[in-house]
């Protein structure tokens, strides 16, 4: 809501206040307004609960008219309902073209002749069962199934559609872990003489190559898994690093966004905001971590020299267009350096984020002082790491202890 002062006929201030809404019938955004004779809090309550009653009446009046709601599909109000999320949510861009593409996906895999009254547990269950035996997640699954929860809820708030208990039978199968599969996550570190291993063979790669933008690739990957390994941020956010982000006299690092994955023109990656609120911190960092840092802003300055392509977006890690490298090449790179040392991990950018965890609880740092580094808002991952590498430890310890 927002208001502008005005001067009526009389000569008197008055004060119209603003509310935007989404045409039901258009699903186009509009606005409606009164007018009030103070600008107090109290009128801005007033005028808050007015303009409230007022498009709640402009909606219920528009879907009075609204032809055809009888045969509304279930894709059509799926469109509906992300139209106004997007508007609504206050979600970052990341987040609404995620929702975005699996609402395509819905799309896609629904019949689009479905009527939203007549959708049924047996269609939504077997969407639920073509998407476990493509492999996907049970978390990802469940995202799916909580976003036709949210469009559902939609329908029956605007068309009072009939009931929706049919979604209680509707089962997402539990795959059981293998104890591989545990084992692999719960080990999803590497020990730091592994890591000087795989920078070492990512850069001898690098000089093997003979087109440029392979070897500047390979490089600018070893440089990523070592700040990465000694810092531990999101591969997103590392990528986001900008020497505005930098406070090289006091060895200070701001982690204040991370990629958005889109496209404009020759720019591939942009800034967004970080994760979560607890994502952005300010960290301290090592001497080695202020050289790559330099050294890469000192590579970045050749390329701009040299490479005809080359455009500075402001960013440290990048490729030879001086966009953000991306994650598919840093993974790569990190995989053919880990099989060239004989690591037989499913190493990822990922890998070492867990990999800094687990040197710091090797040295004792506290939990919390753990989550604060990385950036998590939720202990159980940190602590997942945490634990592991302490029982390791006590076993290490007891070992020594047997042999005195």
């Amino acid at each position: 809501m927002w208001y502008e002062k005005f001067t009526d006929k009389k000569g008197k201030n008055k004060y119209r206040f603003y509310e935007r809404y989404i045409d039901p019938l258009t699903n186009k955004r509009k606005r409606t307004s009164i007018v009030m004779n103070k600008s107090t809090r109290q009128s801005q309550k007033e005028a808050q609960r007015q303009l409230n009653e007022k498009i709640n009446q402009l909606i219920h009046n528009n879907l009075n008219y609204v032809s055809g709601t009888e045969n509304l599909t279930f894709i059509e109000l799926a469109d509906e309902w992300f139209d106004i999320y997007k508007v609504q949510s206050g979600s970052k861009r990341s987040t609404i073209n995620a929702k975005a593409s699996k609402i395509n996906t819905l799309k896609s895999r629904i019949p689009n002749d479905i009527l939203a009254n007549k959708l049924n547990s047996k269609v939504l269950q077997n969407f639920i069962n073509n998407l476990t035996n493509e492999g996907y997640s049970q978390a990802v699954i469940r995202d799916y199934f909580s976003i036709i929860k949210h469009i559902l809820n939609h329908g029956k708030k605007k068309y009072n559609l009939d009931d929706t208990s049919y979604l209680e039978d509707v089962i997402i199968p539990k795959k059981a872990k293998t104890r591989e599969e545990i084992k692999a996550k719960r080990e999803n570190y590497l020990e730091l003489e592994q890591i000087h291993n795989i920078v070492s063979a990512i850069n001898t790669l690098g000089e093997s190559k003979r087109a440029g933008y392979q070897r500047i690739s390979y490089f600018m990957s070893a440089f990523i898994t070592e700040f990465q390994s000694l810092n531990g941020m999101r591969i997103g956010e590392l990528l986001a690093i900008q020497e505005d982000n930098i406070d090289f006299k006091n060895k200070k690092l701001t982690i204040d966004g991370t990629i958005l994955w889109e496209r404009n023109g020759s720019k591939y990656g942009f800034k967004d905001t970080t994760k979560n609120e607890s994502s952005y911190r300010t960290i301290s960092i090592t001497s080695r971590s202020v050289e790559i840092l330099k050294r890469v802003i000192l590579e970045n300055k050749k390329l701009k020299q040299w490479e005809s392509n080359y455009q500075d977006r402001g960013f440290l890690f990048v490729d030879y267009r001086g966009n953000p490298l991306s994650k598919s090449t840093i993974n790569r790179c990190l995989k053919a350096g880990a099989e060239a040392v004989g690591v037989e991990k499913n190493v990822t950018s990922h890998t070492l984020r867990h990999s800094h965890i687990s040197l710091l609880s090797q040295l004792g740092v506290s939990l919390r002082a753990i989550m604060d580094r990385v950036g998590h808002s939720d202990h159980k991952t940190t602590l997942q790491i945490y634990s592991h590498v302490t029982e390791q430890m006590d076993k290490d310890m007891m070992s020594k202890l047997e042999k005195i």
